[in-house]
């Protein structure tokens, strides 16, 4: 008995010895983790052949010149370090050389030194910089991997045993293989995206015998920082399936190039795919984010040169650009992540994407091996119109509503509602710029900003604003949590604790014709203050001659005035006024320029190719006019009826914002519109319509009359600007409630005509009498199902869904239509019927 004991004693110290070199993390069979095969971060043995087949006949000449470049840099160059992990984390020459030594011979380029070269240059230099002191990051672990096979014994031993326990790269966290473990924070912003991680550096040491238990506990480390609820988590969770970044436009332009390599890598190592499934939350940034570019891109080339996106959140106007070569980098990594795990549409969409509009190649050797990684080159295209791409997406977590009149045409209109649910700690995004953006041959309305940081004063004077929203005169804001760590964002996906701050509530749409959107703002308000917009967005079936509109609609209660505003490029005209005076408060950085004109339907003309003052220094001025931009943007304010609106720019501008004067300034929108009522109302209505169009062929704005149905409904008359074009009927409910009633309204012109009648109940079917010259013509027709509602999870109930009825009507004279929802007693005697109509 006792020696079976000690037997069985030594039997359990044996496996927990065994234990102690075993590893706890499996990656899936057949993986290089599995088969302990090197390289195996990004690259593979199994792709190898792949990439040396595409680099021959796609990129030979690039290539060349890179491996050229590679043997001729100097090994002592200052940039070939370690620790970068932020702007430019594969910068050091020893990276690019253990990349061409990884690959191999590839058919058609001559190399000016052996492959062995390469690869014992770039040993040599980590070996250097690790005597040398520096901390780690994500080129010490892929110089390791891709030169595995050409190390000796010793050096392999050498370099695991002075990383083990070196610090890696990181703004916050102090951390190593031996030390691994940390608890996320801020997740959305650079403390995610501007450093390394324990994990990734454990990829490539592991199962190769040398520091196998601190490999090992760093990759058990993914699990917690970038599931359940952590990284990759808390990205996936913000795009959902629509795409977005919670920095989209700023720091977004940088900062996924580290993400994209964080999931390729392992990816390629263990073959947990998380490029195309999703994490513990719905949704996968990576994978939606093609479509999503499409469908926020701006059509307009600015100076014949420099495509970008339309400008949401703070970020730097240029950070937008297609010119911006962190911005390119990430284009040209993503299309084979994707296509490598069956996503081939959406890399091909890629694809197209960079050839159409124009992406360049990076400009310096040492960013072609973004390009190289992603072999955007290999995957034939894919267009929106082939995968039939929708003209609209919300992507409702980011908090951002786009629609679009197509894809690929510089005549395209854009039309963007923002506004989010949800705040992210971090740098400024969507969520911190509620608001509305309007583009026609390039942007004509957004949000006023410079730079991220608040750089710039163009919002340094009085009376200054930056979003597209209404102010109230004393604020009456009220704030509600961020999401920053794991436990608050598992709090928010179940609708727990107080982060949802109000924003879109609802989207009802009929593609190519019209897209209503609700946003409840409430939320966001103390003190009894209410705000609810609604937009209703009327693009032209044909861009390039047709004008598109908007239609926006605000119901307000508050104890103080409020104040509608939007921004524009460069000063505008006004038309239709009564009188104007000038409001100029002095000429420094903290004054202001502007005219206040007063009266009833005043017409705010702006055109985005005029350009502004070029007072910049060092020729930046230059590039202030409108980039070949020729939009023209109408205003017209209907509701009140008497307004005084003020347009007001800072009087000079300071050193950041003349810094800033480069070939995107048009996106700054330094010209704030404020409408504002000449008296005072505390339930106040705003009734405002826009008309974008090509100023080369639209001088001045169609005709716009307001039209209501009793003191219930408020709505528009947009008279067609061509015989090809529909009038437009829009109306809205003048309450917070929904209408169920009869709604009876007079059309002052004939010609067919398109009905948008929203604050309706849901799921309702209307008879429509249409009553012109003692006859009467009758259709029913159904409020629309093509709807989206937000879902305010944790709430004891969901608002009511709003109903919006669409229809036509084609009339020889003015009439008076009658809406009657079934059920309703209607009345009023009709006219003596004509015809029924079924629709």
């Amino acid at each position: 008995m006792k020696k079976n004991t000690i037997k069985m004693f030594r039997i359990y110290t044996l496996l927990l010895l065994l234990a102690g070199f075993a590893a706890a993390f499996t990656p899936q069979s057949n993986s290089p983790l599995a088969k302990h095969e090197h390289p195996r971060m990004h690259i593979t043995p199994e792709t190898i052949p792949h990439w040396r087949t595409v680099l021959s006949e796609k990129y030979r000449s690039e290539y060349q010149d890179y491996v050229n470049w590679a043997a001729d840099m100097d090994d002592n160059d200052s940039y070939n370090i370690l620790s970068e992990s932020g702007h430019d984390p594969l910068r050091a020459v020893m990276v690019h050389q253990a990349f061409i030594a990884a690959i191999g011979v590839v058919t058609g380029i001559n190399y000016p030194i052996p492959i062995e070269r390469y690869a014992q240059r770039a040993i040599n230099s980590l070996i250097r910089r690790l005597d040398a002191g520096d901390n780690l990051s994500y080129v010490a672990a892929l110089t390791y991997d891709w030169t595995y096979n050409f190390m000796t014994d010793d050096q392999r031993r050498q370099i695991a045993d002075l990383m083990r326990d070196r610090p890696i790269t990181h703004k916050v966290f102090n951390f190593s293989l031996s030390n691994p473990q940390v608890t996320p924070e801020q997740m959305f912003s650079s403390k995610y995206f501007e450093g390394c991680y324990p994990w990734y550096i454990g990829l490539a040491f592991w199962g190769d015998g040398l520091i196998d238990s601190e490999a090992d506990r760093s990759l058990d480390t993914f699990a917690s920082e970038m599931l359940n609820y952590g990284y990759l988590d808390a990205l996936n969770f913000v795009a959902g399936n629509t795409g977005g970044w919670s920095e989209w436009i700023g720091y977004s332009s940088w900062h996924p190039r580290t993400h994209m390599l964080n999931v390729d890598a392992w990816y390629t190592a263990t073959g947990q795919d998380y490029l195309s499934h999703q994490s513990t939350v719905n949704g996968n940034a990576l994978a939606n984010y093609p479509t999503f570019m499409f469908h926020v891109l701006d059509p307009h080339k600015y100076f014949n040169e420099d495509y970008s996106y339309m400008r949401l959140g703070t970020g730097e106007t240029t950070d937008a650009s297609f010119a911006h070569r962190s911005m390119r980098e990430q284009m040209f990594l993503l299309p084979r992540l994707l296509n490598q795990v069956g996503l081939s549409e959406r890399a091909g969409l890629l694809r197209h994407l960079i050839d159409r509009y124009d992406v360049k190649f990076p400009s310096y050797k040492h960013h072609y091996l973004w390009a190289f990684l992603g072999l955007a080159r290999s995957i034939p295209e894919v267009t929106p119109q082939e995968i039939k791409l929708p003209l609209s997406v919300w992507s409702k977590n980011l908090g951002v509503f786009s629609a679009r009149t197509g894809y690929d045409n510089p005549a395209d209109g854009v039309f963007i509602a923002m506004d989010g649910h949800f705040h992210y700690e971090g740098h400024g995004g969507p969520d911190d710029t509620p608001g509305f953006a309007l583009a026609k041959f390039g942007e004509l309305a957004n949000i006023r900003n410079v730079a991220h940081r608040g750089y710039g004063n163009l919002d340094s004077y009085p009376g200054a604003h930056k979003l597209n929203i209404i102010y109230f005169a004393n604020g009456h804001e009220r704030t509600h949590r961020t999401l920053a760590d794991p436990d608050q964002l598992k709090q928010a996906v179940s609708g727990q604790g107080d982060y949802d701050w109000g924003g879109i509530e609802q989207i009802s749409q009929r593609p190519g014709v019209f897209y209503h959107v609700k946003d409840n703002r409430n939320r966001m308000f103390s003190d009894g203050v209410r705000h609810v917009r609604e937009y209703v967005w009327l693009p032209g079936q044909t861009p390039q001659t047709d004008s598109d509109f908007l239609v926006v609609f605000d119901r307000t209660s508050a104890p103080d005035r409020a104040e509608w505003v939007f921004h524009v490029p460069w000063k505008p005209q006004a038309l239709g006024y009564d009188s104007k005076e000038d409001i100029a408060t002095g000429s420094g950085t903290s004054d202001r320029i502007g005219t206040a004109y007063l009266g009833q339907g005043v017409i705010i003309k702006e055109l985005n190719g005029l350009g502004g003052p070029q007072d910049g220094p060092g020729g930046d001025g230059d590039y202030v006019g409108g980039g070949g931009a020729h939009g023209v943007l109408f205003c017209k304010s209907l509701i009140p009826q008497q307004v005084r609106i003020e347009a007001t720019r800072v009087a000079e501008f300071d050193k950041s914002v003349l810094k800033r004067q480069h070939e995107l300034a048009i996106k700054s929108h330094r010209w704030q519109i404020s409408i504002k009522p000449q008296t005072f109302d505390a339930h106040q209505r705003f009734l405002t319509v826009f008309q974008m169009a090509d100023a080369n062929k639209v001088q001045n704005m169609t005709d716009v009359q307001r039209i209501h149905s009793g003191q219930t409904m408020q709505g528009v008359f947009i008279r067609r600007e061509n015989a090809n074009r529909p009038n437009y009927v829009v109306l809205f409910f003048n309450d917070d409630t929904l209408n169920g009633g009869i709604i009876t309204y007079n059309l002052p012109a004939n010609g067919r005509t398109v009905h948008v009648i929203t604050g309706l109940k849901s799921n309702t079917v209307y008879n429509i009498k249409e009553m012109a010259d003692g006859q009467t013509e009758t259709q029913i027709a159904r409020t629309e199902t093509d709807i989206e509602k937000w879902d305010y999870k944790g709430a004891a109930a969901n608002p009511p869904t709003e109903g919006v009825l669409y229809f036509e009507t084609d009339l020889q004279n003015p009439a008076t239509i009658s809406l009657v929802p079934y059920g309703a007693n209607d009345s009023k005697p009709p006219a003596k019927p004509k015809g029924l109509r079924l629709k």
